[in-house]
């Protein structure tokens, strides 16, 4: 492999050699911004050559390495610069830890590939805009309150670009969001269904088209609900009376009720999708007691929730303590990464389902950890994808 910055002939094989690249391709590029230089970090080098060696950097660095030249800045856009990058990063998500009210200033995304936290501020959104609702493929929503009625808007908080949604149909107050980006084609659809005034209408976004449509009903009303999009279904976990678990085929457009029983004693839980499965993180208690906190999967075949993972009651034991309620307990998760947390305290745990057995720890702490009493927090999974169009 050729030095960077001195020779054009260039040879630059396999991870080993591509990562060296990057590192030291990321190393100049600090070093010209404190210097502040402004002669070339690199000479001409093939497009195939540029899009590998970047696709090793971590996310943090494209946004310096946008600065070496326009041609750099539009290879992190490019199809081809997404695909090598999806190869080496195949399903790389942050988690993103935002204040409810206050995601404006105080937001901060984990990076598991570098297990590093980062400050990302999302103060190019409008002062309105201070309550985070769901996160897909790069992208989040946010909703906001201007003149008295509730406004839905899309951002990607890492290229810091957002827009505003067109209004839906009827007048909705806290209705359940969820959005789906398809990585083939970038587009996305927003779902928006249930509220206090208009119960169970359901309305669906689509971005090609950026008009909203009405799709018909529930098959029972709903205020509040647990959501995950697993195999082309939105599903939704409602609160009772009665408690039940929906899906709602996307393609279709048909709401049904899934016919299963939510597992015994549980007081409280979060559906994930995971790879293709859905599971359901819940905490246990019986005899007005927390005893656990456990991991569930739909079988739909036999109509159930099979456990397939528990939390160590060591770990149990610290995650939590008499006196902390579980309503607050929230668990997103993406690839083979569950992340648990309860509002209101510093400590994130990690359960990470693609060791054999599951293996958990805690992350370690944020910068921001001691803001965090102060805050109601919300963590959504958001892929870390620059090509994430709104």
């Amino acid at each position: 492999m050729g030095n960077i910055g001195s020779t054009t002939t260039w040879v630059v094989g396999g991870p080993v050699g591509l990562g060296l690249a990057a590192y030291m391709y990321d190393t100049q590029i600090r070093d010209r911004r404190r210097n502040g230089s402004s002669r070339a970090v690199v000479p001409e080098l093939p497009e195939e050559v540029v899009d590998r060696i970047q696709a090793y950097l971590p996310v943090s660095s494209y946004f310096r390495s946008r600065t070496v030249s326009k041609r750099w800045h539009a290879s992190l856009f490019a199809q081809s610069f997404s695909e090598i990058r999806m190869q080496v990063h195949p399903r790389e998500a942050w988690l993103f830890i935002l204040s409810y009210r206050r995601c404006r200033n105080w937001s901060h995304a984990y990076d598991p590939a570098f297990d590093k936290w980062h400050k990302v501020p999302l103060n190019f959104l409008p002062p309105d805009y201070m309550y985070p609702t769901a996160a897909s493929g790069g992208l989040l929503c946010i909703r906001a309150y201007v003149d008295g009625d509730q406004v839905l808007s899309v951002c990607n908080p890492l290229l810091k670009s957002w827009r505003a949604l067109p209004p839906w149909h009827e007048d909705r107050i806290d209705p359940v969001i969820g959005i789906y980006v398809d990585s083939s084609t970038r587009n996305y659809q927003i779902i928006a269904v249930g509220s206090y005034e208009s119960g169970a209408l359901t309305e669906v976004y689509d971005s090609r088209s950026n008009r909203w449509t009405v799709m018909g009903s529930l098959p029972r009303k709903m205020s509040f609900a647990r959501t995950a999009f697993c195999n082309g279904q939105f599903y939704c976990m409602t609160s009772g009376p009665p408690d039940a678990l929906l899906a709602y085929n996307m393609e279709l457009g048909i709401w049904r009720v899934v016919p299963v029983s939510r597992p015994a004693f549980l007081w409280y839980g979060d559906l994930v999708e995971h790879y293709g499965r859905l599971l359901l993180i819940g905490a246990v208690r019986i005899d007005q007691t927390f005893e656990a906190v456990k991991i569930w999967e739909l079988q739909e075949s036999t109509a159930e929730w099979v456990e397939v993972e528990s939390m160590p009651e060591r770990l149990f034991k610290e995650f939590y303590r008499k006196g902390r309620m579980f309503y607050s307990f929230q668990c997103v998760g993406s690839g083979n990464l569950l992340y648990l947390h309860v509002k209101k305290t510093p400590r994130i745990l990690v359960c990470d389902l693609g060791q054999t057995p599951p293996s958990w720890r805690w992350l370690p702490s944020s910068p921001a950890c001691a803001d965090w009493s102060e805050v109601s927090i919300w963590g959504f999974c958001i892929d870390s994808r620059l090509c994430a169009s709104i």
